[in-house]
């Protein structure tokens, strides 16, 4: 017999001998794993079961593979996976199946040790043993890894799309009844339902960190107008949160409101998005909604504000495109900032004097109007909305209201 031959039969009747040996080391394993790592010394048999099932598979398929190097490892690796989703699902991380494989080949180890001394193994096949062993911990370790990555990652995709749904319920309209979302919220296990909540619209394109927000903060980044949802105020950590995570993104700031009238903080925000994109506003990151009220309030029915520009300046109407135009710029600024001659003659660049005599002329056209209350309100709001709808129709390459 060849030595090549004699290795092979030394090496096969030495494996023998440590299949002999599986029943026990399986007990001893279970046993040292119960006793080093708590988590797995529970009194639900589940989890004896499981380590001694998986202690059962995983020993003779290592034995199986080095006997024979081109036998399926399907069986192991399922089952490693399977270990590492258990992992995941538990809630815990991977550090503690990691110390459970290490105790296995510790134990395995000392077995094989023991075994080979007392049967005279030679030491170049309890060599070849022991590096075995070790491929095999990495490999098995490896594909629990897989499978852990594989659970968390589904676990991410389905808590992601239950806060989306989440999000959706809360700015429904028609308004769903409370009970569905604090059912929904609960049925997540993380949400706790807040008082208030500010809406955050975001530019479609616009660039999110998504790793920089909060784990409280409900998103949608799947629909066309993307949007974030932040529960209660929006405090300095939370405005620093923001800017971490859309430092460069068109996005705007809602109004914090009671959590049922969440969708209208929505739409006032995506309202004032629009008119940062038209160029109304300056356009920029975390634009405070508040700010532009009065702006997106003027502007919210322009048909309107053509209407009263109509009836306002009715008197106006005989008069010349250039003189009417320069009258009503001299009323928009008496109007709306009530200057006096001088302040209104250095904003227009014209003289005081000159300044005096458009607003006489004004009030022969306009009569008494200038000086009755209500009407100077209406016409102060109605020559701010016209002012801000012709910079609009400009930009769109429209003729202004006149």
């Amino acid at each position: 017999m060849s030595e090549h031959d004699r290795s092979q039969t030394d090496f096969q009747e030495f494996l023998g001998l440590l299949r002999a040996e599986l029943s026990d080391v399986t007990n001893e394993i279970v046993t040292e794993i119960k006793r080093s790592i708590p988590e797995y010394d529970r009194p639900d048999p589940a989890y004896d079961q499981t380590l001694r099932l998986c202690a059962d598979i995983l020993l003779p398929t290592f034995l199986d593979r080095i006997s024979d190097p081109d036998a399926s490892t399907d069986q192991r690796d399922e089952t490693c996976r399977a270990l590492g989703r258990f992992e995941a699902i538990e809630g815990r991380s991977l550090d503690h199946l990691q110390a459970a494989a290490r105790i296995a080949f510790h134990v395995a180890w000392r077995r094989t040790a023991v075994l080979a001394e007392r049967a005279q193994v030679p030491t170049f096949v309890v060599s070849a043993a022991v590096d075995a062993m070790l491929v095999y911990l990495e490999e098995s370790v490896a594909q629990a890894r897989l499978g852990y990555q594989q659970a968390t990652g589904h676990a991410d995709l389905r808590r992601r799309e239950e806060r989306r749904r989440l999000l959706h319920l809360i700015l429904q309209r028609p308004a769903v009844v409370p009970e569905a979302i604090e059912d929904l919220a609960k049925s997540t296990g993380w949400w706790p339902l807040p008082a208030e909540a500010t809406l955050v619209a975001v530019h479609p394109e616009a660039p999110c960190t998504r790793s920089a927000l909060d784990t409280d903060i409900l998103t949608d980044f799947d629909s066309a107008e993307p949007c974030l949802l932040v529960p209660g105020p929006l405090t300095a950590d939370r405005r620093n949160m923001l800017r971490a995570a859309l430092p460069d993104a068109s996005c705007v700031l809602g109004l914090t409101l009671p959590l049922e009238r969440a969708a209208h903080s929505l739409r006032w925000a995506r309202r004032v998005l629009d008119l940062a994109e038209e160029g109304i506003i300056q356009d920029g990151s975390l634009i405070p909604c508040e700010d532009h009220l009065m702006t997106m309030w003027l502007l919210s029915d322009p048909p309107l504000v053509e209407e009263l520009t109509r009836r306002h300046l009715e008197p106006l109407q005989d008069v010349s495109e250039g003189q009417r135009k320069r009258l009503v710029e001299t009323l928009t600024e008496s109007v709306t900032t009530r200057a006096t001659a001088v302040d209104i003659g250095e904003r227009l660049k014209i003289h005081p004097q000159t300044v005096r005599y458009r607003l006489r002329q004004l009030e022969s056209y306009l009569g008494d109007s200038l000086e009755n209350a209500d009407a100077r309100f209406s016409l102060d709001a109605t020559l701010r909305a016209a002012s801000l709808y012709r910079r609009r129709r400009a930009r769109r390459g429209l003729p202004g209201v006149r």
